[in-house]
């Protein structure tokens, strides 16, 4: 297995070798023949040359359009800063050809920048010591380390919208977020990151409760239970957010009031599932200046367009890299091109996407770094548009979503009620090699392939290191998330989430080779791998990946696993030769209501039970020892003409698509046997399970769990495979373990 260390310690190692690789890798076989180059000192009145580089990415695109198609065109980025405070747009007059593509490249890998933001002079911090109406309110011992930034006197006026945030709501771009060496700083709150949030009190009223038809809009009031609370009476606009009911939906709400005398808070908004005190519903307090205490926190007086923040420890602010963000459409859109190569840029430091995709074919980003964005590094396909305000559609009922290019927003929300939707994300298209971490709503969003035909994308994310991509959104936002039909995820490390390493939604998917570990760090009822609510979703192949370090955070919660296949799913994926290490807390493979995947030749070390079955309802609640037959076909065959009612099975099987007509009833004819009746059953077999005896594998000290040469498994357990340990995880850029296959 390739090594594991940090996103910044890896992105070094790996890139000495781009420097020479990062051309010839994307497109092979090309004969290069005209190049243009860009300079951030150049001018678009120069020729393009090396000695005479333009200025503009719209200069170098309106020139290499003379070209493009015709032979391959290499835009060239010379090192420097790309401010961008619009969308650089590619389309169908830009793309190349198999044979000649059009090339976006820097000249040395990760020293071109794409800029969403504004570089602030040293000369623009000052001490906040001598304003002393802000003064009373923080801590004597770090009054002296506070600065501020007078972001009016800088021409910024337009700071965006903390909230609402969090479960079934829209995603939209972050606020105006600050960064100090390339690190992101933190809205001022408390308890801080490193201590726990604080335990529900009693909830006096839940709210309204949107997800069972209350359009009231009414937040909720809960008793907080804390004396921290009273420091706080003077705040402008302060937020809490949390776990408010379940283990899966966080949210991240605005405070109407707080009420001293009767020791509560009211939120100026509701939950989706309404507020309750369970084990697990805990919440933090942010935005507040008075808890402005520790390294890295950062507040801003909208009122007065001033900025304040602690810098980190060592860190001095007159010769600090200080970057403030405000871009908040893509920094690229690639919209109909084809044949078109991303390679070694960086893109950072602004509120929306790195780069959007949609349509065409045989695109290419490779080597590229992702990070400080306020959503997504890549987004492959169209999103939809959201209620006003950061509304939930079940509040609002004469809100009607629609698919919209450029955005994501209520993607998640129109992509439940219409599943069959074609995100439009093209064909052949390619996210190789690329770094992301510290971005706000995921990794990125990939899509392609037709439902209703079952015609696939093809459409991949390889060899990528994605970590630390839920700043903003913390849960169904992972590093990746799949849609469509065949698509592949390969060789990827994904890790450090508080939420899931990957939805799947989608038929025929190929997930294999990929590290995934230590996600799932503040949710519960959840997979590392999770899909769910839609029989018909089936076919994918899940294989060769390594799981590791995967722990429930939530007492008395209903747990975590590495794949969970939720509410009456039906032979998802196959589950085939992966490793699964101290991967879950109730089941490695955990089905609810559901079942029929075959789970084989799998390494199973200190987990828990490999297989859990679970459901309860229905007409007697868990019925199969391989799986739940009944709720299935209740499932299946009820009708609710309610958008929003859990039992949507029919509508999914019947409507979005038809798995009673082919291409669904010759490809997966078992759907319409478990409809008619046939029993569902999880097929396990060949697995090697073991607790605490680590003598079969190579090096367990170091994760390394092939199996020897002359393990004794391959006795015990007669049939097992030989699991290729060695080729999952990151590989070196050009240097892919996988044999490439004949045309």
């Amino acid at each position: 297995m390739w090594a594991i260390s940090t996103p910044v310690g890896r992105e070094i190692g790996r890139w000495l070798g781009v420097l020479v690789t990062i051309c010839c890798l994307s497109c092979p076989n090309v004969t290069y023949g005209y190049e243009i180059y860009i300079s951030p000192t150049g001018s678009d009145a120069s020729p393009g040359t090396k000695d005479q580089p333009l200025r503009t990415l719209e200069a170098a695109r309106d020139l290499a359009r003379q070209y493009a198609g015709k032979e391959t065109v290499i835009v060239t980025l010379m090192p420097g800063r790309y401010f961008l405070d619009h969308t650089f747009e590619l389309d169908e007059r830009d793309s190349g050809s198999p044979e000649h593509p059009v090339i976006y490249r820097a000249s040395k890998a990760h020293q071109s920048v794409i800029d969403g933001g504004m570089i602030i002079d040293p000369a623009h911090v000052s001490s906040a010591e001598a304003e002393s109406e802000v003064l009373k309110y923080l801590a004597p011992d770090v009054r002296d380390r506070i600065r501020v930034i007078d972001l009016h006197a800088l021409g910024i006026s337009d700071f965006g919208r903390i909230g609402p945030r969090g479960f079934a709501r829209g995603v939209w771009p972050a606020p105006l977020e600050l960064f100090v060496n390339g690190q992101p700083m933190k809205l001022s709150r408390w308890p801080n990151d490193n201590e726990p949030g604080i335990l529900m009190g009693k909830v006096i009223d839940k709210g309204s409760v949107p997800r069972f038809g209350d359009t009231s809009n009414r937040g909720a009031v809960f008793e907080y239970e804390v004396d921290r609370a009273k420091r706080w009476k003077d705040e402008k606009e302060w937020y809490i957010e949390g776990h408010f009911n379940n283990g899966f939906a966080d949210d991240l709400l605005p405070v109407e009031k707080l009420d001293l005398e009767n020791g509560t808070i009211k939120t100026a908004l509701p939950h989706l599932y309404g507020f309750v005190r369970r084990d697990f519903t805990r919440w933090r307090a942010l935005n507040l200046l008075v808890e402005m205490d520790q390294p890295g926190e950062y507040y801003i007086d909208r009122e007065a367009g001033r900025l304040y923040f602690f810098p980190p420890d060592g860190v001095n602010p007159s010769d600090a890299l200080i970057q403030v963000s405000l871009t908040e459409e893509p920094l690229f859109a690639i919209e109909n091109a084809s044949h078109l190569c991303i390679e070694g840029l960086v893109f950072e430091n602004a509120r929306g996407t790195g780069i959007y995709m949609e349509r065409g074919t045989g695109n290419t980003i490779r080597g590229c770094l992702f990070r400080n964005l306020g959503i997504l590094a890549v987004q492959m396909g169209q999103g939809a548009t959201s209620p006003p305000g950061g509304m939930y559609t079940h509040g609002m009922p004469d809100f009607q979503s629609v698919p919209a290019p450029r955005i994501y927003g209520a993607k998640a929300n129109y992509g439940y009620l219409h599943t069959a939707w074609n995100r439009l994300a093209g064909t052949h298209h390619t996210i190789i090699d690329c770094t992301i971490y510290d971005t706000g709503a995921g990794g990125i969003l990939l899509g392609g392939g037709d439902r209703r035909t079952l015609v696939p994308g093809n459409n991949v994310v390889e060899n990528c290191d994605i970590s630390r991509v839920n700043r903003w959104d913390k849960k169904y936002k992972p590093p990746v998330l799949i849609t469509g039909v065949g698509n592949v995820i390969r060789n990827c490390h994904l890790y450090d989430c508080d939420g899931q390493a990957i939805l799947m939604y989608g038929n025929d998917h190929l997930i294999e080779f990929n590290e995934i570990d230590h996600v799932l760090k503040n949710m519960s009822d959840q997979g590392a791998i999770y899909a769910g609510r839609n029989p018909s979703e089936t076919g994918s192949i899940i294989r060769y990946n390594f799981f590791h370090d995967i722990y429930n955070q939530h007492e008395k919660s209903h747990g975590v696993q590495a794949i969970f296949f939720d509410d009456c799913s039906l032979n998802t994926a196959t589950i085939w030769g992966n490793v699964f290490y101290k991967a879950g807390s109730t089941g490695v493979v955990k089905f609810f209501r559901g079942g029929g995947s075959h789970i084989v030749n799998n390494i199973v070390i200190d987990c828990p039970p490999l297989l859990q079955l679970q459901g309860s309802g229905g007409r007697g609640g868990p019925k199969a020892k391989y799986g739940n037959t009944e709720l299935i076909y209740e499932f299946m065959h009820k009708q609710n003409p309610d958008p929003t009612d859990t039992s949507l099975g029919h509508r999914r099987l019947f409507e979005d698509v038809d798995v009673s007509k082919p291409p669904y009833r010759t490809r997966y004819p078992w759907i319409m046997d478990v409809y008619g009746g046939g029993k569902v059953y999880t097929h396990t077999d060949r697995n090697y399970i073991v607790q605490g005896d680590y003598s079969q594998f190579v090096d367990p000290d170091n994760l390394n769990f092939q199996l020897k040469e002359n393990s004794s498994v391959y006795e015990q357990i007669p049939g097992f495979e030989i699991i290729p340990f060695d080729k999952i995880g990151l590989y070196p850029p050009g240097q892919s373990p996988h044999p490439v296959p004949e045309d």
